[in-house]
């Protein structure tokens, strides 16, 4: 054979190897929009996803933007200004809802690719591709119509484009870099935390004699888009705090002062030492460390805010450190043995998939309950308890949070008869227990939609003297009454 003719075969076959990492990435994105995109219309919307279709039908961002903080505590105003609009044109189905998740989830596997490829090798950003693509948080954050999606999207495509301006300083990519920054706040308060992680980052490269003249311009300007929303993050925030309070994440620990400062003083030596600390890799861009950190520091300020105030951890927060974590192992374990990294890559991926059917989330009843609610006729009152979604400690502390019931939305998204919604003060029993009882009494029939469990939601239930209460549902923050009058056949009592 001609030596033009080898050439030929071995730059054939180069061109093939090259491809390949490209070809298996696109087999795996193929792959996981078909899970992503799988029965997004089955289980009926939870009460935050209906909060979201609640704001996305607002005549506009506006409307959103003026919604009173107590009726949307968490206001996601990015997020909902681009359901909005994208509602508008495919409507507001569960399908229509959640597949805008679906969007930004495969956005974000094509961003962890992007990522790894940027830091470090094809093979990297392929491993890490398959660690995150199929993972049940990735699948569940995908099947739900909630702000997560973009904020790991946006948060992943600002990373991105920080790494190159960092390294290839331009002004139109700080610009754009600065957008995408300000847009994480703007969809989720984390996002506040990330860039201070990122700031950072390039806070050791000065201590190093790195400048980075155009990414800090990138990370001024992400702040100062900020600023027009601070006025609504001060309410938000507030508002929040009070909320997280009464919410699930609970009260505070009320942990020593010596356990307080030793979590403070933790915290200030681990960022010290990832801004300022010994290098340990040989890239001059220290790839690993600006992960961990970009990772790392927003976790811990979580977790030191949960000691020294109150409970505020939650993975959700942490969603964009989640998929970005797939490309920290990939490195981590392909910097010891490219093997190992390869075959658990391999392996999760096999293992995620054999998990995804038990790792469904469990069905959601509005439909049923609205369905029940329909047969039991035009007239008769549905009651939801009014005040934040509180433990049974704090069930009783007065707050103003959400007015017309944090259940009302789910409820409303499903049942559309003309019942009378009721709010109940879910902070004060008695006045809930006379309420139900004479509205239940005029109208011969009532149901309460409850988030105390049964201990906290009996002092306000009806006398069992005079009110006949059958228990119809028991879930997980959700008790759902049938209530009327002793004596009264009732023909649904059996449903």
């Amino acid at each position: 054979m001609s030596e033009a003719g080898s050439a030929t075969i071995e730059s054939s076959s180069g061109d093939r190897a090259s491809r390949r990492p490209l070809e298996i990435f696109a087999a795996i994105f193929v792959a996981a929009g078909l899970i992503y995109s799988f029965h997004l219309g089955t289980n009926a919307l939870g009460a935050s996803e209906a909060f979201s279709a609640w704001s996305a039908a607002k005549p506009g961002v506006a409307a959103i933007a003026q919604t009173p903080v107590l009726q949307e505590p968490g206001k996601f105003l990015f997020y909902y200004a681009a359901l909005h609009y994208y509602t508008r044109i495919f409507g507001l189905s569960e399908i229509s809802l959640r597949s805008m998740s679906v969007i930004f989830s495969l956005a974000t596997l094509a961003l962890v690719f992007a990522l790894g490829c940027e830091m470090f090798d094809e093979s990297t950003a392929l491993a890490a591709a398959a660690i995150w693509a199929f993972n049940p948080f990735a699948v569940a954050f995908a099947h739900t119509a909630r702000m997560y999606p973009m904020l790991i999207a946006i948060a992943l495509a600002h990373l991105l484009t920080l790494l190159r301006v960092r390294s290839r300083p331009g002004i139109m990519g700080a610009v754009g870099c600065g957008i995408l920054g300000a847009a994480m706040p703007y969809t989720h308060m984390a996002g506040l935390l990330i860039l201070g992680a990122e700031a950072a980052i390039l806070l050791r490269d000065l201590s190093r004699g790195r400048r980075d003249t155009i990414a800090w311009m990138a990370i001024i300007l992400a702040g100062v888009l900020f600023v027009p929303y601070i006025p609504y993050a001060i309410r938000q925030s507030q508002q929040m705090i009070y909320g997280q309070w009464l919410d699930y994440l609970g009260p505070a620990y009320n942990y020593p002062l010596a356990v307080k400062a030793a979590a403070a003083l933790v915290a200030a030596s681990v960022t010290l030492w990832l801004v300022f600390g010994r290098a340990v890799e040989r890239d001059r861009d220290e790839p690993i460390r600006a992960l961990v950190a970009w990772i790392g520091l927003p976790a811990l300020a979580f977790i030191v805010g949960s000691v020294i105030l109150h409970p505020m951890l939650n993975l959700r927060y942490l969603s964009p450190g989640l998929a970005a974590s797939s490309l920290l192992i990939a490195a981590v374990i392909g910097a010891a043995s490219i093997k190992w990294r390869n075959l658990l890559a391999a392996g999760f991926v096999v293992a995620c998939l054999l998990m995804l059917p038990f790792a469904q989330s469990k069905p959601q009843p509005w439909r049923d309950l609205a369905g029940q609610v329909t047969a039991g006729g035009a007239s008769e009152p549905v009651f939801f308890e009014s005040g934040f979604v509180s433990n049974e400690n704090t069930a009783n502390v007065p707050n103003g949070g959400f007015p017309f019931g944090f259940y009302s939305a789910p409820f409303n998204y499903y049942f559309k008869g003309t019942n009378p919604r009721i709010a109940i003060p879910g902070y004060d029993p008695d006045t809930a227990r006379l309420t139900i009882e004479e509205r239940v009494s005029s109208a011969g029939g009532g149901w309460l939609v409850s988030w105390k469990d049964s201990n906290a939601v009996i002092s306000e239930l009806p006398d069992p003297k005079r009110f006949r209460v059958v228990e119809k549902f028991r879930g997980d923050r959700l008790m759902f009454y049938r209530i009327t009058p002793a004596g009264r056949g009732d023909p649904y009592s059996h449903r």
